[in-house]
């Protein structure tokens, strides 16, 4: 199983949105997709109308029952709940706190075995949990957004913070990292025909890791209210809409051949 975090070290750069309609892509290409919402506000699981605080994510760190909910035949979820908020707290007296969720998997293999990707979509910060979440990722996706210290800032903030947690997370004996996510970075939010937008996408193409240029439109909006994939809206078949599913098409396909040759 390929495991994808979405991960970002500030909030409104198209994370949800980002591991929503990619992991939906996914599953209508045949994948067998989990999702997996670990941010306190749970958005990911409401955008499924699921609204619990029973058999959640929660309860992988509490020593709780568990529930996969089934979504399509090729696509599931691991519901969040807005008492994840608790977990930093609670998690900060446990041995091996951010590496929880990886212990949890390893006994519970089965539950995953059909799966052919986990797509994580995370809170904003680089708590506990997160951590969690990265310990487990084969790949971490960080969405960039196109203004310059949104872009400059966050990315150096974020990568700070990564070679923080390698370094703190080190097997003993070999003095290695237990950390090995290779990070991705994807232009999130790109405005169409603008200065600014065609400056950012010239000065993120040279950054190692670029993966994928995501645009800003409508149309990721909709998806959101609509709660569904932006392929499953019905649009007026014009020129613009049929490029613009192109290229959301195009950029998916570049993560995901980012995603797989990293794991060949």
């Amino acid at each position: 199983m390929n495991i994808i975090t979405f991960s970002a070290s500030k909030g409104g750069v198209g994370k949800t949105t980002l591991s929503f309609n990619y992991g939906s892509w996914l599953a209508s290409k045949g994948y067998k997709v989990i999702l997996v919402d670990t941010d306190y506000q749970a958005n990911l699981s409401s955008t499924f109308n699921i609204f619990t605080n029973e058999n959640t994510l929660f309860n992988v760190f509490t020593d709780g029952n568990v529930e996969i909910r089934k979504i399509n035949d090729n696509l599931s979820i691991l519901p969040g709940a807005p008492t994840l908020d608790k977990l930093e707290v609670i998690l900060q007296s446990k041995i091996n706190r951010e590496f929880l969720m990886m212990m949890w998997m390893q006994d519970h293999a089965d539950m995953f075995e059909e799966f052919d990707f986990m797509i994580v979509d995370t809170h904003p910060e680089f708590g506990t949990l997160t951590k969690n979440m990265i310990a487990i990722s084969d790949h971490v996706l960080v969405p960039l957004e196109p203004s310059e210290y949104g872009f400059t800032q966050s990315k150096n903030q974020y990568d700070i913070r990564m070679d923080e947690f390698k370094k703190e997370a080190v097997d003993l004996k070999t003095r290695t990292s237990l950390i090995d996510a290779k990070v991705h970075y994807i232009a999130s939010r790109v405005k169409h025909n603008t200065a600014s937008s065609h400056a950012f996408e010239e000065s993120i193409k040279t950054i190692p890791g670029f993966i994928a240029n995501i645009p800003e439109r409508e149309v990721f909006n909709t998806s959101t209210l609509e709660k569904k994939p932006i392929f499953e809206l019905n649009h007026q078949n014009t020129q613009s809409n049929i490029n613009l599913f192109n290229t959301i098409e195009t950029q998916f396909n570049n993560i995901l051949k980012a995603t797989q040759e990293e794991n060949s």
